[in-house]
């Protein structure tokens, strides 16, 4: 290069050039996520869904090829949910208001909303009541809390509602879940069905440590859930009177 720098100048000798400053070549670190899922830290997960309180709902479960969707909204105890159920030709809509559930069934309940008696006997109405309850965020982790058995990151990170996500491998032992699954898992087993010890549930949470994604795969029967919208704006309110009968379905 100095003799083309002579060459163009006319002869002349160009200036000594300074040396070049020597960058440095060492690996920038990679900035970790401000929230790791442990399973110490596994229940702030419930904290911080009960501190945004309202959030929206879509769920997949699948089993034998055919599966239940289920999307709504969640505030607080309240909600408002459609089932569409393979066979039922219109979907199934369920409220829950101050702790009362409304159930409308299409021309099964006369296309009207069926209040459900807490105390009733009914299978049915239990299930009803149970399907409700698996929508709250914080008593599903309340539930798994004392039964962790590891927690590990899988996968890479994922954005979901607009937030960067990391997904955890919860591993459950059933015997020690409580709650509503507790008693799911007792019922199933007294009909005969072998529970697994271990379950696996994956969560996705972000840095606000708030779950945007579940899913989980029961001997064959799969669950995916999705929860958006936190902390937004939701109104649910009971059905009007004329829309409601307190005559429980025939199933």
């Amino acid at each position: 290069m100095a003799g083309s720098l002579a060459a163009c100048g006319g002869g002349s000798t160009p200036e000594a050039a300074e040396p070049a400053t020597q960058t440095s070549m060492e690996p920038v670190p990679v900035q970790q996520a401000a929230f790791v899922l442990t399973a110490d830290n596994f229940s702030e997960l419930g904290s911080e869904a009960l501190a945004a309180k309202s959030y929206s709902i879509q769920a997949t479960i699948g089993a034998a090829g055919q599966a239940i969707e289920m999307a709504g909204d969640v505030n607080g105890t309240d909600a408002q949910l459609s089932e569409t159920v393979p066979g039922l030709e219109t979907p199934i809509e369920i409220r829950v208001v101050g702790g009362v559930v409304y159930v409308n069934l299409g021309p099964g309940t006369g296309n009207l909303f069926w209040q459900v008696d807490p105390n009733s006997a009914s299978p049915f109405a239990a299930a009803m009541t149970e399907a409700t309850d698996q929508t709250s965020v914080a008593e599903s982790i309340d539930a798994l809390k004392t039964a962790i058995v590891s927690v590990t990151p899988t996968g890479a990170p994922e954005t979901i509602d607009g937030v960067e996500t990391q997904g955890y491998a919860v591993v459950v032992d059933t015997t020690k879940i409580t709650g509503q699954a507790a008693e799911g898992f007792a019922s199933a087993a007294q009909q005969g069905v072998q529970i697994p010890t271990q379950i696996t549930y994956t969560y996705w949470v972000g840095d606000d440590k708030l779950p945007r994604k579940m899913t989980m795969d029961l001997m064959g029967t799969t669950t995916e859930m999705h929860f958006t919208n936190w902390g937004g704006a939701v109104a649910i309110a009971a059905p009007p009177a004329d829309q409601i009968t307190t005559v429980a379905p025939q199933m």
